[in-house]
């Protein structure tokens, strides 16, 4: 066999939608699990949501969320019971707190091609997930331990059950009613958009029939109860206290504001979209153009736009605004682009992308497995080197308190690593000089700027460990832990 023969044969191969389907995956695995592990967690939200899941397997309580041992309402529960497995499968560890993000990442591009090859066809499939796996920031938030690439896998498919329920079988809207559910556990009013989605695209194509059908009021019944199950053990149990942290401070103070706003803060979305889909904007916003002229013909077009433009508009009018809010749009951003490419490319360019695209996953697996490149930087230095000494001499009695930190931004990944928090934290260094008198060990994190002139308040205090950025001090000589 010639080698024209040998060619022409792979890239036969490569045109099967089985072999796509592994080739997407196994590119998707490559860049969303190598080197997973290791380099630190992130501050925010990372370090946060993996502390909650601690405290889960700490406290047994599965049901009240805690941080620092206290009841947290911030965040619904589904997300953290998602790392609280994923420890007690692997061990608490930063692997394990990114596990289920990375495992949901992975599982959304998978899922874009099933969708986009139920929407569309099989080229059409492989495309959508090429765009999706190679989008940026889904793949670099693939690989975080936040809840929004968890959260866009259960939008995506409770919209695909959603299809599956108007075009196969009315019995698949339970199943986009379990997901909208699983939405609104992980990510509370944010976690509605599957419904509004839902409704609204049933009621623009006109099916009254379907709405008001046993199967989809049923479906809407089961995401009452159980989207809300939570909610409703919580009112229970805490009653206004609950009701005032969860939905007064954090969805009405932090999400929405009643002030007027300049017109051009809401399109902050659109901005960070043509700030950060590249290279696959400009598609994008030729699909979105395309499908809209012929919305009312086209079903799978008003779907897409439907599902972008809600969470564009609705997130938009929001307090808080920042770019992985809406995360749930890029797996229909993709398959948008992926019927723009299918529509533009011959078959012989398809099969030429099928061919790079196997190059490349082949390069990206042999350089980010077999080599020390590092997929991504370094976080928490500072805290994850002061946080042994902290956890040692902390767990012999010290206290431990923080010198003009904010709250959160030092003790989230100090609680992670050390499982001690720095509290109280003061602003004047008279204050860190009373708190020295103690008889008790104390122990003080601050800026390493701020050393020389703690050192002029506080002369006896000694220096227990240094790092690039931080000092820890301690108001007597402790023998080094090791």
């Amino acid at each position: 066999m010639n080698s024209r023969a040998v060619i022409a044969s792979v890239t036969g191969h490569l045109a099967t939608p089985r072999v796509q389907l592994a080739l997407v995956t196994s590119f998707s695995l490559v860049v969303i699990f190598a080197k997973l592990g290791g380099h630190g967690l992130a501050n925010y939200d990372d370090c946060f949501y993996a502390q909650k899941a601690k405290e889960i397997l700490r406290t047994g309580s599965w049901m009240t969320m805690h941080y620092n041992g206290q009841p947290a309402w911030e965040n619904a529960p589904f997300f953290m019971w998602l790392i609280a497995l994923s420890y007690k499968l692997f061990g608490v560890s930063e692997f394990s707190a990114k596990f289920p993000s990375a495992v949901f990442g992975v599982g959304t591009i998978v899922l874009v091609w099933f969708f986009a090859r139920r929407l569309f066809d099989d080229s059409t499939a492989f495309l959508s997930a090429t765009v999706l796996a190679t989008t940026f920031l889904f793949t670099r938030y693939a690989r975080r331990a936040m809840m929004d690439v968890t959260l866009s896998f259960f939008v995506t498919l409770a919209l695909f059950a959603l299809i599956l329920g108007v075009r196969k079988d009315v019995r698949w809207f339970f199943l986009w009613a379990l997901c909208t559910s699983a939405s609104i556990l992980m990510k509370s009013v944010l976690g509605f958009f599957p419904l509004v989605v839902g409704a609204g695209f049933l009621i623009l194509t006109r099916r009254w029939r379907m709405i008001f059908g046993p199967a989809f009021l049923g479906s809407c019944l089961v995401v009452a109860t159980l989207g809300g199950a939570w909610y409703y053990h919580e009112i229970l149990v805490y009653g206004r206290q609950f009701i005032e942290a969860h939905f007064g401070w954090l969805i009405l103070y932090r999400g929405v504001t009643m002030e007027p706003q300049p017109w051009y803060e809401h399109l902050s979305y659109v901005e960070d979209l043509f700030t950060y889909y590249w290279p696959w904007i400009p598609l994008l916003c030729i699909g979105i153009w395309r499908f809209s002229r012929k919305i009312t013909k086209s079903e799978k077009g008003l779907l897409l736009v439907l599902w972008i433009a809600a969470y564009l508009v609705i997130m938009s009018a929001m307090k808080s605004r920042v770019v992985w809010y809406v995360m749930p749009i890029f797996p229909a951003s993709a398959m948008i682009v992926g019927s723009t490419l299918s529509g533009v490319l011959t078959e012989r360019a398809k099969r030429y992308w099928a061919t790079t695209f196997a190059a490349v996953t082949v390069v990206a697996a042999l350089v980010l497995v077999m080599t020390p490149v590092q997929v991504e930087s370094e976080r928490e230095t500072d805290i994850r080197a002061i946080a042994p000494y902290v956890n040692h001499f902390a767990s012999r009695g010290a206290a431990v308190i923080g010198f003009r930190e904010d709250y959160y931004g030092l003790n989230n990944a100090l609680l992670f690593y050390s499982d001690y928090p720095g509290f109280p934290i003061f602003d004047q260094y008279d204050s860190v000089a009373a708190r020295f008198q103690s008889d008790v060990t104390v122990l003080c994190i601050l800026e390493k700027e701020e050393l020389a002139e703690m050192k002029k308040h506080v002369p006896g205090m000694r220096m227990v460990k240094e790092t690039g950025g931080k000092s820890l001090i301690a108001n007597k000589a402790l023998a080094p832990p090791w």
